[in-house]
Protein backbone atom coordinates (compact mmCIF):
# COMPACT_ATOMS: atom_id res chain seq x y z
CA UNK A 1 0.00 0.00 0.00
CA UNK A 2 1.07 3.55 -0.78
CA UNK A 3 2.90 4.87 2.76
CA UNK A 4 2.29 8.73 3.87
CA UNK A 5 5.81 9.53 2.44
CA UNK A 6 4.88 8.60 -0.79
CA UNK A 7 1.72 10.43 -1.35
CA UNK A 8 3.93 13.22 -0.63
CA UNK A 9 5.78 12.60 -3.94
CA UNK A 10 4.94 12.36 -7.32
CA UNK A 11 3.43 8.85 -7.79
CA UNK A 12 4.73 7.06 -11.27
CA UNK A 13 3.13 4.19 -12.98
CA UNK A 14 5.20 1.56 -14.28
CA UNK A 15 4.78 2.72 -18.07
CA UNK A 16 5.75 6.31 -17.16
CA UNK A 17 9.06 4.74 -14.96
CA UNK A 18 9.73 3.07 -18.44
CA UNK A 19 9.19 6.22 -20.56
CA UNK A 20 11.38 8.19 -18.43
CA UNK A 21 14.52 5.71 -18.14
CA UNK A 22 13.44 3.70 -21.63
CA UNK A 23 14.04 0.50 -19.99
CA UNK A 24 11.39 -1.64 -20.92
CA UNK A 25 8.09 -2.57 -18.29
CA UNK A 26 9.07 -6.56 -18.41
CA UNK A 27 12.41 -5.73 -17.37
CA UNK A 28 11.58 -3.69 -14.69
CA UNK A 29 9.48 -6.41 -13.48
CA UNK A 30 12.22 -8.56 -13.56
CA UNK A 31 14.63 -6.67 -11.52
CA UNK A 32 12.17 -6.25 -8.65
CA UNK A 33 10.73 -10.11 -8.57
CA UNK A 34 14.34 -11.69 -9.51
CA UNK A 35 16.44 -9.37 -8.37
CA UNK A 36 15.18 -7.40 -5.41
CA UNK A 37 16.52 -4.09 -7.44
CA UNK A 38 13.24 -2.21 -6.88
CA UNK A 39 10.33 -2.03 -4.06
CA UNK A 40 7.66 -0.18 -5.39
CA UNK A 41 4.43 0.83 -3.26
CA UNK A 42 0.92 -0.49 -4.67
CA UNK A 43 -2.24 1.30 -5.04
CA UNK A 44 -5.49 -0.75 -3.32
CA UNK A 45 -5.69 -2.62 -7.28
CA UNK A 46 -2.65 -3.55 -6.73
CA UNK A 47 -0.67 -1.31 -9.48
CA UNK A 48 2.54 -0.38 -8.92
CA UNK A 49 3.68 2.68 -8.24
CA UNK A 50 7.27 4.61 -7.93
CA UNK A 51 8.38 7.48 -7.08
CA UNK A 52 11.22 10.13 -8.40
CA UNK A 53 13.96 8.12 -6.24
CA UNK A 54 12.81 5.29 -8.34
CA UNK A 55 13.73 7.38 -11.29
CA UNK A 56 17.01 7.91 -9.83
CA UNK A 57 17.60 4.12 -9.00
CA UNK A 58 16.90 2.97 -12.21
CA UNK A 59 19.22 5.51 -13.86
CA UNK A 60 22.14 4.22 -11.24
CA UNK A 61 21.46 0.49 -12.04
CA UNK A 62 21.74 1.65 -15.61
CA UNK A 63 25.11 2.62 -15.33
CA UNK A 64 26.55 -0.20 -13.36
CA UNK A 65 25.29 -2.35 -16.49
CA UNK A 66 26.33 0.06 -18.79
CA UNK A 67 29.92 -0.79 -16.98
CA UNK A 68 29.71 -4.31 -17.68
CA UNK A 69 28.47 -5.12 -14.32
CA UNK A 70 25.80 -8.53 -14.54
CA UNK A 71 22.68 -7.41 -12.90
CA UNK A 72 22.45 -10.45 -10.95
CA UNK A 73 25.87 -8.30 -9.02
CA UNK A 74 24.32 -4.74 -8.51
CA UNK A 75 21.85 -5.60 -5.18
CA UNK A 76 25.68 -6.23 -3.68
CA UNK A 77 26.54 -3.05 -4.90
CA UNK A 78 24.36 -1.06 -3.81
CA UNK A 79 24.58 -3.10 -0.64
CA UNK A 80 27.92 -1.93 0.19
CA UNK A 81 27.48 1.28 -0.65
CA UNK A 82 29.80 1.46 -3.63
CA UNK A 83 30.74 4.82 -4.39
CA UNK A 84 29.74 5.62 -7.96
CA UNK A 85 33.72 6.24 -9.68
CA UNK A 86 34.26 2.92 -9.84
CA UNK A 87 36.14 0.80 -12.45
CA UNK A 88 34.84 -2.29 -13.20
CA UNK A 89 36.00 -4.23 -16.74
CA UNK A 90 33.50 -6.48 -18.82
CA UNK A 91 33.33 -9.23 -16.84
CA UNK A 92 33.68 -13.45 -17.62
CA UNK A 93 29.81 -13.65 -17.06
CA UNK A 94 29.22 -11.57 -19.94
CA UNK A 95 32.12 -12.94 -22.30
CA UNK A 96 30.25 -16.18 -21.29
CA UNK A 97 27.14 -15.35 -22.66
CA UNK A 98 28.81 -14.51 -25.94
CA UNK A 99 30.04 -17.46 -26.05
CA UNK A 100 27.08 -19.66 -25.03
CA UNK A 101 25.05 -17.88 -27.81
CA UNK A 102 27.76 -17.92 -30.67
CA UNK A 103 27.54 -22.32 -30.06
CA UNK A 104 23.97 -22.23 -30.02
CA UNK A 105 23.60 -19.95 -33.51
CA UNK A 106 26.31 -22.50 -34.67
CA UNK A 107 24.20 -25.54 -33.69
CA UNK A 108 21.45 -24.28 -35.25
CA UNK A 109 19.66 -24.80 -32.22
CA UNK A 110 16.14 -22.83 -32.94
CA UNK A 111 15.08 -23.21 -29.03
CA UNK A 112 18.78 -22.60 -27.34
CA UNK A 113 19.40 -19.71 -29.40
CA UNK A 114 15.27 -18.01 -28.58
CA UNK A 115 16.03 -18.68 -25.14
CA UNK A 116 19.29 -16.84 -25.19
CA UNK A 117 17.71 -14.15 -26.70
CA UNK A 118 14.93 -14.01 -24.72
CA UNK A 119 16.77 -14.32 -21.33
CA UNK A 120 19.45 -11.18 -22.01
CA UNK A 121 16.88 -8.97 -23.75
CA UNK A 122 14.17 -9.85 -20.23
CA UNK A 123 16.97 -8.94 -17.62
CA UNK A 124 18.67 -5.68 -19.59
CA UNK A 125 17.90 -2.69 -21.70
CA UNK A 126 18.21 -3.21 -25.55
CA UNK A 127 21.43 -0.78 -25.41
CA UNK A 128 23.27 -2.90 -22.89
CA UNK A 129 22.25 -6.24 -25.03
CA UNK A 130 23.88 -4.93 -28.34
CA UNK A 131 27.01 -3.54 -26.58
CA UNK A 132 27.52 -6.30 -24.17
CA UNK A 133 26.16 -9.43 -25.96
CA UNK A 134 25.01 -8.78 -29.61
CA UNK A 135 27.55 -6.51 -31.38
CA UNK A 136 30.11 -9.42 -29.86
CA UNK A 137 28.53 -12.02 -31.48
CA UNK A 138 28.04 -10.77 -34.62
CA UNK A 139 31.33 -9.34 -35.08
CA UNK A 140 32.78 -12.54 -34.41
CA UNK A 141 30.16 -14.79 -36.49
CA UNK A 142 30.88 -12.25 -39.41
CA UNK A 143 34.55 -13.99 -40.13
CA UNK A 144 33.31 -17.37 -39.50
CA UNK A 145 33.93 -19.38 -42.74
CA UNK A 146 31.03 -21.17 -43.62
CA UNK A 147 29.26 -19.06 -46.10
CA UNK A 148 27.39 -16.82 -44.33
CA UNK A 149 25.08 -19.88 -42.94
CA UNK A 150 25.46 -18.90 -38.64
CA UNK A 151 25.47 -15.19 -39.63
CA UNK A 152 22.11 -16.07 -41.73
CA UNK A 153 20.87 -18.00 -39.23
CA UNK A 154 21.36 -15.47 -36.14
CA UNK A 155 20.41 -12.11 -37.77
CA UNK A 156 16.72 -13.94 -38.67
CA UNK A 157 16.39 -15.28 -35.10
CA UNK A 158 17.24 -11.81 -33.84
CA UNK A 159 14.56 -10.37 -36.34
CA UNK A 160 11.84 -13.44 -35.44
CA UNK A 161 12.42 -12.15 -31.88
CA UNK A 162 12.21 -8.46 -32.65
CA UNK A 163 9.07 -8.87 -34.69
CA UNK A 164 7.74 -11.02 -31.77
CA UNK A 165 8.30 -8.24 -29.09
CA UNK A 166 6.83 -5.31 -31.57
CA UNK A 167 3.84 -7.22 -31.92
CA UNK A 168 3.21 -7.85 -28.48
CA UNK A 169 -0.68 -6.27 -27.37
CA UNK A 170 0.34 -3.40 -25.54
CA UNK A 171 -2.06 -0.18 -25.49
CA UNK A 172 0.12 3.00 -27.74
CA UNK A 173 -1.45 6.02 -27.32
CA UNK A 174 -2.42 7.96 -30.25
CA UNK A 175 -0.09 10.64 -29.46
CA UNK A 176 2.62 8.16 -29.36
CA UNK A 177 5.01 8.96 -32.64
CA UNK A 178 5.09 6.26 -35.22
CA UNK A 179 8.37 5.43 -36.87
CA UNK A 180 9.76 3.18 -39.79
CA UNK A 181 12.29 1.80 -39.80
CA UNK A 182 14.19 0.89 -43.49
CA UNK A 183 17.85 -0.87 -44.25
CA UNK A 184 19.42 -0.08 -47.34
CA UNK A 185 21.27 -2.54 -49.21
CA UNK A 186 24.15 -4.66 -47.87
CA UNK A 187 23.22 -3.15 -44.52
CA UNK A 188 22.88 -5.58 -41.65
CA UNK A 189 19.36 -5.44 -40.81
CA UNK A 190 19.66 -6.96 -37.11
CA UNK A 191 21.13 -3.96 -35.97
CA UNK A 192 18.08 -2.16 -36.74
CA UNK A 193 16.20 -4.68 -35.66
CA UNK A 194 17.64 -3.71 -32.11
CA UNK A 195 17.08 0.02 -33.10
CA UNK A 196 13.61 -1.14 -33.11
CA UNK A 197 13.15 -2.43 -29.66
CA UNK A 198 15.22 0.87 -28.60
CA UNK A 199 12.77 2.99 -29.57
CA UNK A 200 9.81 0.60 -28.77
CA UNK A 201 11.22 0.67 -25.15
CA UNK A 202 10.89 4.67 -25.52
CA UNK A 203 7.64 4.54 -26.25
CA UNK A 204 7.46 4.98 -30.22
CA UNK A 205 4.97 2.99 -32.34
CA UNK A 206 7.72 1.44 -34.62
CA UNK A 207 7.33 -0.77 -38.11
CA UNK A 208 10.62 -2.34 -38.91
CA UNK A 209 11.00 -3.63 -42.79
CA UNK A 210 12.08 -6.07 -43.27
CA UNK A 211 13.42 -6.40 -46.71
CA UNK A 212 16.80 -4.28 -47.92
CA UNK A 213 15.35 -1.57 -50.53
CA UNK A 214 17.41 0.68 -52.36
CA UNK A 215 18.01 4.41 -51.54
CA UNK A 216 15.32 5.36 -54.17
CA UNK A 217 12.80 2.95 -52.93
CA UNK A 218 13.18 3.69 -49.35
CA UNK A 219 13.23 7.07 -49.96
CA UNK A 220 9.93 7.09 -52.14
CA UNK A 221 8.52 5.00 -49.27
CA UNK A 222 9.50 7.94 -46.86
CA UNK A 223 7.61 10.20 -48.51
CA UNK A 224 4.17 8.18 -48.62
CA UNK A 225 4.20 7.83 -44.71
CA UNK A 226 3.91 11.74 -44.28
CA UNK A 227 2.49 11.02 -40.78
CA UNK A 228 5.48 9.44 -39.30
CA UNK A 229 9.34 9.32 -39.11
CA UNK A 230 11.59 7.28 -41.25
CA UNK A 231 15.17 6.22 -41.06
CA UNK A 232 17.05 4.76 -43.55
CA UNK A 233 20.02 3.06 -42.38
CA UNK A 234 22.99 2.86 -45.39
CA UNK A 235 26.28 1.33 -44.76
CA UNK A 236 29.16 1.94 -46.70
CA UNK A 237 29.55 4.10 -49.64
CA UNK A 238 26.63 6.20 -51.81
CA UNK A 239 26.89 4.80 -55.44
CA UNK A 240 25.83 6.18 -58.21
CA UNK A 241 23.38 9.24 -57.97
CA UNK A 242 22.30 7.64 -54.54
CA UNK A 243 23.69 10.89 -52.81
CA UNK A 244 21.60 13.39 -54.53
CA UNK A 245 18.45 11.30 -53.78
CA UNK A 246 19.00 10.86 -50.21
CA UNK A 247 19.75 15.05 -50.07
CA UNK A 248 16.62 15.74 -52.15
CA UNK A 249 14.43 13.32 -49.66
CA UNK A 250 15.89 14.93 -46.91
CA UNK A 251 14.99 18.73 -47.85
CA UNK A 252 11.59 17.75 -49.00
CA UNK A 253 10.71 15.76 -46.04
CA UNK A 254 11.27 16.75 -42.17
CA UNK A 255 10.50 13.57 -40.96
CA UNK A 256 13.18 11.48 -42.88
CA UNK A 257 16.45 10.47 -40.91
CA UNK A 258 19.62 9.22 -42.14
CA UNK A 259 22.07 7.04 -40.58
CA UNK A 260 24.97 5.15 -41.25
CA UNK A 261 28.49 5.32 -42.67
CA UNK A 262 27.23 6.23 -46.17
CA UNK A 263 25.38 9.49 -44.77
CA UNK A 264 28.38 10.24 -42.12
CA UNK A 265 30.96 10.03 -44.42
CA UNK A 266 29.48 12.55 -47.67
CA UNK A 267 28.67 15.11 -44.36
CA UNK A 268 25.03 15.75 -45.84
CA UNK A 269 24.09 18.88 -43.96
CA UNK A 270 20.34 18.92 -42.25
CA UNK A 271 19.42 20.18 -38.59
CA UNK A 272 20.09 17.12 -36.96
CA UNK A 273 18.92 14.45 -39.13
CA UNK A 274 21.69 12.51 -40.20
CA UNK A 275 23.52 10.25 -37.62
CA UNK A 276 26.52 7.86 -38.25
CA UNK A 277 25.26 5.47 -35.76
CA UNK A 278 21.92 3.92 -33.90
CA UNK A 279 22.84 5.19 -30.42
CA UNK A 280 22.68 9.19 -31.76
CA UNK A 281 19.56 8.19 -34.28
CA UNK A 282 17.58 7.60 -31.55
CA UNK A 283 18.75 10.34 -29.43
CA UNK A 284 17.84 12.60 -32.16
CA UNK A 285 14.25 10.84 -32.81
CA UNK A 286 13.70 11.46 -29.17
CA UNK A 287 14.59 15.41 -29.63
CA UNK A 288 12.33 15.58 -32.83
CA UNK A 289 9.68 14.36 -30.95
CA UNK A 290 9.84 16.78 -28.36
CA UNK A 291 10.14 19.45 -30.96
CA UNK A 292 6.85 18.44 -32.94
Amino acid sequence: MIDADQESEKQLPIRELSARTHVNTVTLRAWERRYGLLTPQRTPKGHRIYSEKDVIKVERILSFVARGVPISKVKTLFQEDIVEEIQINITEEWQDSVAELIAAVESFSLTKVEHLIHKSFVNYPVQICRDRLMNPVFDELVLKDDSGASLGFAESELIRYVLMRLSTKVTRKKSFDTVILIAGNQTPIWSLALMALELYDAKFSVNLITRALSVAGGIELAGKCKHAYVVFYQDGIWKGNDQKVATTGLLNNDRLCLFGTAAALTQLVTEGRVFRDAKGCVGGLLKLQKNH
